[in-house]
């Protein structure tokens, strides 16, 4: 069985109350973590009616934790999907901000790995993920050079 990405009419925007109660946790959470920069674990205690528990959490997600409290401050939904997850090329398409048909392009051109299914392609969210990364890199290193080569023409004018 393949892991899928959820689609996105699942997920709900959250209202201002709901926004404000996470800015407070991510707030609260980030100044923790902050003051204990060298913490592999933390114990977790919830109080959910007459139910408590305490668990420990690796650092880590409890880092996950805090960016998805603080994109849902800003009002935005959170999906979280196992790096194996495998997605369709118009998910894969929003994920990379671009058309389906561009998508498809670099598929064609091996640019992201991908196998078929049947007449679909299916791309793995970690390889969307990578190719996300390098592309991102890879802009910033141009224009970096494009800034320097500014600079100089500027200097020699």
């Amino acid at each position: 069985m393949t892991n899928t990405v959820p689609s996105k009419h699942r997920l709900a925007i959250p209202d201002e109350a709901f926004s404000d109660r996470a800015a407070q946790a991510a707030d609260t959470l980030e100044q923790l973590l902050a003051r204990h920069p060298e913490a592999t674990a933390a114990s977790v205690s919830m109080l959910l009616g007459e139910d408590e528990a305490a668990v420990d959490v690796p650092i880590d997600v409890l880092k996950l934790l805090v960016r998805m409290l603080a994109e849902t401050a800003s009002g935005n939904a959170v999906a979280v999907s196992p790096v194996n997850a495998e997605l369709t090329t118009q998910q894969a398409a929003d994920l990379l901000n671009v058309s389906r048909p561009y998508l498809v392009k670099l598929l064609d051109e091996r640019r992201i790995p991908f196998r078929r299914v049947g007449n679909r392609r299916r791309i793995l969210l970690a390889d969307i993920m990578t190719f996300k990364h390098d592309d991102e890199s890879e802009r910033r290193a141009i224009a970096a050079e494009l800034s320097a080569k500014s600079e100089q023409s500027n200097q020699d004018a």
